[in-house]
């Protein structure tokens, strides 16, 4: 990045709306806030360069006006990253030559939960370095050493992929480009209304899904073939694997060569020991199903992993719920895809495949030309989108 010459003007600075802290009349002073406002990057001389106006008329009260600049600290001073691990609040950045472990300065990560969520790994940034004294400040993330640095900017997300959990919305991965959704034939059970809940999760994302049942080796009677191909016919690439045989992995593997990917699903499914089946060089962590009966987590922490054969992939924890997160009862339709060329055809404009007369779907769903099990997947998540509060 070119830095400003000393002719060149600022850039005006943009005007922004947000909620006054709770804490912002707290009147003595304690040392512990000072040490940790410097972790969370909120003291520094930059800090000058927001102007607050805080008029006490009303509503106005509650909230602050501040004058920001979109392009954080100059830019000459700024050094670009993406996020490749996230460790509760704090973030791992990839600048392409090391590794720094940053916080996120506060008023951003206010304006981020607000206008979209907080930052997370796939996340493109812009951090600022801290220094202490002129000299490289280090901090702990994990078992590591790193330099510090503060997030200023967070850029635009291509693609996102989210759930609901705890009355929140958690934000799994960002920027990438396939979704690879992996269950197991067997042990834990396979769930194909999860399958749906993923699928629905992903086409909101605008990823590209792919759906992958592992443990092949466990489908004796053959369902799981029998599932895939029912998510084959609708035209999603699907893929048997199994890890302990190399069952489908060159397949899977040509299939995300070159691209950033990111693998879902519970817990147990072995989505772990089918990484380290695709490349051996990541050497990550194995469970078992007695792990996962004690309630562990053999994945804790959402990592973006280099592929020996190119591209990335975001590794998740094991999820043993799965919410939708700000879908519309009336978008739902659209993303089942069997669904989308019978819409036009339903009696009623506005009508929701569920109870009413002359409906497309329903008559689909009678004549076979619409899987029972995915139709009532639809209608599980139908209700359930109804009744989620709208704010």
């Amino acid at each position: 990045m070119a830095k400003k010459g000393k002719g060149s003007k600022k850039k005006a600075g943009r005007k922004v709306r947000v909620d006054l802290r709770k804490n912002r009349a707290k009147a003595v002073r304690d040392k512990n806030v000072w040490t940790r406002g410097f972790r969370d990057g909120d003291i520094k001389h930059q800090d000058t360069k927001n102007v607050e106006q805080v008029r006490a008329k009303g509503d106005l009260s509650r909230k602050r006006t501040i004058i920001t600049q979109d392009d954080g600290v100059e830019d000459g001073h700024l050094r670009e990253g993406v996020v490749v691990a996230m460790r509760g609040r704090v973030a791992e950045v990839d600048d392409g030559e090391k590794r720094w472990v940053c916080t996120v300065r506060r008023l951003l990560r206010t304006r981020l939960m607000k206008e979209r969520h907080p930052v997370t790994v796939g996340d493109d940034v812009r951090f600022l370095p801290v220094e202490v004294s002129g000299e490289e400040s280090r901090g702990i993330s994990g078992a590591q050493d790193l330099p510090e640095g503060v997030i200023e900017v967070v850029g635009d997300r291509r693609t996102m992929l989210v759930r609901r959990y705890d009355r929140r919305t958690h934000v799994l991965a960002a920027n990438v480009d396939v979704a690879v959704i992996v269950m197991a034939a067997d042990q834990p059970t396979l769930r194909r209304h999860l399958i749906d809940r993923y699928l629905v999760s992903v086409h909101q994302g605008k990823m590209r899904p792919v759906v992958c049942i592992n443990k092949s080796d466990f489908d004796r009677d053959g369902f799981a073939a029998s599932v895939l191909d029912c998510y084959a016919g609708l035209g999603y690439r699907c893929f048997l694997t199994c890890a302990t045989t190399r069952t489908g992995l060159d397949a899977l593997q040509e299939e995300l060569s070159g691209r950033t990917s990111v693998l879902v699903g519970p817990s147990g499914v072995g989505k772990s020991s089918l990484l380290n089946a695709l490349d051996a060089g990541l050497s990550l962590q194995v469970g078992t199903l007695t792990d996962l009966q004690r309630g562990r987590h053999t994945t804790t922490t959402t990592r973006l992993l280099r592929w020996a054969f190119g591209g990335y992939v975001v590794d998740t924890p094991g999820m043993r719920q799965f919410e939708l997160a700000d879908v519309k009862p009336e978008e739902l339709e659209a993303y089942f895809v069997e669904f989308v060329d019978l819409i036009s055809e339903c009696r009623f404009a506005d009508c929701s495949h569920t109870h009413e007369e002359g409906c497309a779907v329903k008559t689909a769903v009678e004549e076979g030309t619409i899987a029972a099990e995915r139709y009532d997947s639809y209608c599980r998540m139908y209700e359930e989108c109804s009744a989620e509060p709208r704010y």
